[in-house]
């Protein structure tokens, strides 16, 4: 609006109601439910709940009798927000009719955009019309005629007018007078994130760099270790831009200055305290060497690219549907984007991010008609296959759809596939799905994420590594020592990021006073025998062996020239003193900076005797936390061996093998019945696929064997709980295995009687063993004679009744 131009001016209302809870007439309420059509005990139950409380009222030191209201709904109830949001859509009905009349206009941002007339979020309404004083009748029409049914008042005092820049001077003065509402040239904030009219400063958005002191300057927030500092920093500090980034674009002057408030209140800059790593380590995940932090400015950017994926998954959203028509021409992944110098600041942002987002898309195909085979990306890890032709490209139509490349069975056209593509990729298609035109219309997945669903986290990661590619010095880093290794140790928070400090080797000992230039002398100032590093606190002083002997670790074990990184992990996790060792490094540590410090004696009986005392305490604490949080029940050893159908029925079992992730996946299955004689029997080379996939793909092709030998009767039994609630659960989540699922369904409605179930592998060893024989044939299904020994010993095994034990 402030960009428009023309004779048509627009204005946008931004109305206050005074005390909108505590106005609401119950009879109004009462009518609202009745026309929302909610059942007449609901209603009578409701207006029990609002209408019968009674109030006392405080007055020179007493209580007053007690009163009823007669009108209102209580803030705090978990009703009223509810109540609320059905009393103001009568408010919209209002505004529909006045549109359906032609006394209200809409408006509409560009040309056959979306028509706008209002956004309404519980007592927060903004209305827009056309800047003319007939469209100012019909907004006070509106708001009179719902302000007399309702009980509500509007506050004309704290309501504003914002007109468009094009709206005249004397348009203007007649509108406000007959709306008796105040001109602006700020709307202020909606929903708690500033409404942009023009240039962005630090000032737009300094309440969440006040909101971030405020957070800090508590004297108990001062006294927090490192490990509460950045629980607090994690858990609040960094959460708190996180409402307002969803939705708008945070200069990066003022992410930077997030950033350093964060940063300086974790090492507790406030005191004087040293900066020991890096904020772009800090930042990494844990498992990377960092405390998993994230960077404002690529938070923001992964907001932003949630805006994007919504903005392409979305289209029913009104804020879609305005973008839409003002920017947005076509809906297709390599389509977008149009681009306009004047756009709005937050469309630009999201084209800032979209190269990100367009890499980070994967076609998920289901009629296969709008993916080109060729320059798609399709396949599970996103490549596009004309970077890996082989051949020449003679006789490729590089046009070709997807779906265009399988045969009329629902097979790969092999014949075309195999001379232009490495053996690798014909692998990969071949455990990737057929289209299937029931499936409607292809759709675009979040390929970092393996379900396919866009995740925050995963595109936090993408924005990084992103950031990280534009930057032309960035260093690789060097090789981490095993961090997971670490997290994992079972001890006191603070101790696991002191061992993490150790790990980085940023303890503020001398060798890293010197490097700072806070001292000239590296020296241990105990033994004065060479540099103070960590490795020197807690392995080689002599303090620290006279302690670790006293402890029990051997003196030898402590001299073996061990990269000193290993060697704390190995210790750490030593089943039998893995926590000693954590415990023991920490309170060397501890004693060093006291000795220095102030000025302690150091008595290494005592040190251990006061080691050995706290981590008795810890693992008391550890055996109590875990027995109250136990609930499990008791296993116990059960004998498991194959049952037969019962007869008429058939039993199918199928089972997959993969043998290493990434790797060729195989199934196979056998068919018996109620005397375990086999009767079908198969295997498959499925390519490279995942577990879960080659196990649905067993169960279908048992089944159509099933069908086609004409049992109408089947028992199917698989070892995959995963694919077993794939198979049984009628909401799907996961889109992957969409069209196999639907395959699987639609066997089922034929006219036969299946039942699928569970059982342990130990009941499933000829289907086991069917499967790993996959990986010795070809890409497709082959069938077993009865005859094969190896089938034959199996079938004979569960024949026979074997057991096997299992613990359950």
């Amino acid at each position: 609006m402030s960009l428009k131009k023309g004779d048509k001016g627009l204005m946008a209302l931004k109305i206050d109601l005074a005390k909108a809870y505590d106005r609401i007439s119950w009879s109004f309420l009462e009518k609202t439910l009745c026309a929302a059509r909610l059942p007449q005990d609901f209603i009578a139950l409701v207006m029990a709940c609002i209408s019968t409380p009674s109030f006392q009222v405080m007055w020179n030191g007493g209580l007053t009798d007690s009163f009823k209201s007669s009108r209102g709904l209580r803030q705090g109830c978990p009703l009223s927000p509810y109540l609320f949001t059905l009393c103001i859509e009568r408010l919209n009905h209002c505004i529909q009719e006045a549109i359906g009349s032609g006394a209200w206009k809409p408006i509409s941002l560009g040309q056959g955009g979306t028509p706008l007339t209002h956004l309404f979020f519980a007592d927060d309404l903004v209305l827009f019309a056309e800047a003319t004083t007939n469209q100012g009748e019909a907004i006070l029409h509106c708001l009179e005629l719902f302000c007399s049914a309702s009980g509500e008042q509007v506050s004309k005092q704290k309501s504003c007018v914002f007109f468009s820049k094009n709206t005249k001077d004397s348009t203007k003065k007649r509108i406000n007078d007959m709306l008796g509402m105040k001109p602006t040239n700020n709307l202020g904030s909606y929903l708690g994130v500033p409404v942009i009219h023009g240039r962005v400063t630090k000032d737009t958005y300094k309440y969440i760099l006040e909101n971030i002191d405020k957070r800090i300057s508590g004297g108990k927030a001062r006294n927090l270790s490192l490990a509460g500092r950045v629980t607090l920093a994690m858990s609040v500090l960094n959460a708190l831009p996180n409402y307002t980034m969803q939705t708008a674009v945070i200069p990066v002057s003022v992410c930077d200055l997030i950033d350093k408030k964060i940063r300086a209140f974790v090492w507790g800059a406030e005191q004087g305290k040293s900066h020991l790593v890096t904020w772009e380590t800090i930042c990494k995940p844990k498992e990377e060497g960092g405390l998993g932090l994230r960077s404002a400015r690529a938070l923001n950017l992964a907001y932003l690219m949630k805006l994007v994926w919504l903005f392409l998954n979305d289209e029913s959203a009104l804020w879609v549907k305005v973008l839409q028509g003002k920017y947005f021409k076509k809906a297709l992944m390599g389509g977008l984007v149009m681009k306009k110098s004047r756009s709005s600041r937050l469309w630009k942002a999201m084209m800032e991010v979209w190269p990100a987002v367009k890499q980070s898309l994967i076609w998920d195909v289901r009629s296969g008609h709008n993916v080109n085979f060729w320059t798609s990306p399709w396949l599970s890890d996103g490549m596009i296959l004309t970077d890996h032709v082989h051949s020449d490209g003679a006789g490729i139509r590089w046009e070709a759809s997807v779906t265009e490349l399988t045969t009329e069975t629902g097979e790969w056209d092999w014949t075309v596939l195999q001379p232009h593509l490495p053996n690798e990729l014909l692998n990969l298609i071949a455990g990737t799905d057929t289209p299937d035109p029931e499936l409607g219309e292809d759709i675009t997945t979040w390929g970092p994420e393996v379900d396919g669903r866009f995740r925050l986290k995963s595109a936090y990661k993408v924005v990084v590594e992103w950031l990280q590619n534009e930057e032309e010095d960035g260093a690789n880093p060097t090789s981490p020592p095993k961090w997971k290794e670490i997290w994992k140790w079972k001890g006191p928070n603070r101790i696991v990021h002191f061992l993490w400090l150790v790990a980085h080797d940023r303890l503020l000992t001398n060798v890293e006073r010197k490097r700072r230039k806070l001292t000239t002398d590296d020296r241990c100032c105990f033994c004065n025998a060479g540099p103070e590093n960590a490795e020197h606190v807690v392995k080689n002083c002599p303090r620290a062996k006279q302690v670790w002997n006293i402890l029990g670790i051997k003196d030898d074990y402590l001299t073996v020239a061990f990269p000193f990184a290993d060697w704390l992990v190995k210790r750490l996790h030593s089943e039998k003193d893995g926590l000693l060792f954590g415990m023991t490094a920490w309170y060397l540590w501890k004693q060093r900076n006291e000795s220095i410090f102030q000025h302690k004696t150091f008595d290494a009986e005592v040190l251990a005797q006061r080691i050995k005392s706290w981590t008795k305490i810890v693992e008391q604490a550890q055996e109590s936390d875990r027995l109250t949080n136990d609930e499990s029940t008791p296993k116990e050893v059960t004998s498991l061996a194959w049952e037969p159908p019962p007869a008429g029925w058939v039993s199918l079992q199928s089972d997959d093998s993969v043998r290493q992730p990434g790797a060729l996946a195989a199934t196979g299955g056998l068919i018996r019945d109620h005397l375990g004689r086999c009767l079908v029997a198969f295997s498959g080379n499925l390519g490279a696929c995942t577990i879960t996939r080659a196990e649905i793909k067993g169960v279908i092709e048992g089944l159509n064997r099933a069908w086609d030998y004409g049992y109408r009767k089947v028992m199917v039994g698989i070892d995959s709980t995963a694919a077993l609630h794939l198979l049984t659960t009628t909401d799907q989540e996961d889109q992957r295995y969409l069209i196999l699922i639907k395959q699987f369904q639609r066997l089922l409605n034929r006219n036969w009687e299946v039942k699928i179930s569970h059982v342990y592998r130990e009941c499933n060893k000829a289907a086991d063993y069917l499967a790993n024989r996959g990986h010795e044939l070809s890409l497709e299904v082959h069938y077993f004679s009865i005859s094969d020994s190896g089938l034959s010993f199996w079938v004979l095994y569960d024949c026979m009744g074997i057991a096997q034990t299992r613990l359950i």
